[in-house]
């Protein structure tokens, strides 16, 4: 069993300057890193230790996974067809709520999380844009206003851009939560955070 879960997104500009060969798209809006189940005490990983994941074959939902959890290290066709990315994290997270969730649901739950909050335009709404810097106070406050829970953030090491934001819920996945051990982001002096 799980006590909390948390849905991770990451911002497609700052995670493409992380990988080592280009990205083949760089969306503009979040896109869905993962799903993690995770105990408060330990994190949960592999929990089945065989391949679990079953190759999606519905093409709408291929598509819709597509459009909001991308391997953007990967052309569109490729992603879809061949599903890596997807059956890593299955295996790796997925597997730890399939007591709760079976593998259709595991993914429709990530994309329902998701649509839940349009966090790109809610931090719009709050004065938060791309192309900007910001303090890590405001980008958790602002969060924690569009959400109702205190988010991880995490981002690059040399530039200090904004990668990705998690965003938990309780172990039913109905209400946002304070994530129980908030990662930050840690800027040198009060140079801030940017939003690339």
């Amino acid at each position: 069993a799980f006590e909390y879960m948390q849905l991770v997104l990451q911002w497609p500009a700052a995670f493409c300057h992380t990988t080592p060969s280009p990205c083949k798209r760089i969306p503009n809006n979040f896109t869905i890193h993962g799903l993690w189940p995770d105990n408060v005490s330990t994190m949960l990983n592999y929990c089945s230790g065989e391949d679990e994941y079953e190759k999606l074959d519905d093409d709408k939902k291929k598509k819709d996974l597509d459009d909001r959890w991308p391997d953007l290290t990967i052309a569109r066709a490729d992603c879809i067809e061949h599903q890596v990315f997807w059956k890593h994290e299955y295996n790796k997270h997925g597997t730890c709520c399939s007591k709760s969730y079976n593998l259709t649901q595991y993914f429709d739950l990530a994309m329902a999380l998701k649509d839940k909050f349009d966090l790109l335009t809610s931090l719009r709404k709050h004065g938060i844009i791309p192309g900007n810097s910001y303090t890590v106070q405001k980008i958790n406050s602002t969060i924690k206003a569009i959400t109702q829970g205190y988010p991880n953030l995490s981002c690059t090491k040399r530039q200090m851009e904004l990668l990705e934001i998690g965003i938990c819920f309780d172990s039913k996945v109905k209400n946002v939560i304070d994530c129980p051990h908030p990662k930050t982001c840690k800027p040198m002096g009060n140079r801030g955070i940017k939003f690339p």
